[in-house]
């Protein structure tokens, strides 16, 4: 598949969307699907089982993670790619004040 633009992948996966996968819904299950990414992790920590297997699974799960990321900002009026130029806008500005280590989202 081709490269696809992040707000072309929040309209497309939108589309997909059940009525019962209200706005709750997506939030709370954000979580869920996050603590899915880390089984993967864990399993694979616990097991070394084998690598591809595991990295095939880590994209599914953090697919699933996107989903839930574009469900919730489409629920607040967000565009993907505008949270990504803030997030990269944030971290350029915690680069040049040297604050990219410690804690907290004001440093």
């Amino acid at each position: 598949m081709e490269t696809l633009n992040i707000d072309l992948y929040q309209f497309k996966a939108m589309q997909y969307r059940l009525e019962s996968a209200d706005a709750t819904y997506a939030l709370l299950n954000l979580g869920a699907e996050a603590g899915e990414v880390l089984g993967v992790a864990a399993k694979y920590q616990r097991d070394g089982s084998d690598y591809p297997t595991v990295v095939d699974n880590m994209s599914k799960e953090l697919g699933d993670v996107m989903w839930m990321v574009a469900a919730v900002a489409s629920d607040f009026g967000l565009r993907l790619s505008d949270i990504c130029v803030q997030n990269l806008t944030k971290l350029e500005d915690r680069q040049k004040r040297n604050a990219i280590k410690g804690s907290g989202d004001s440093r």
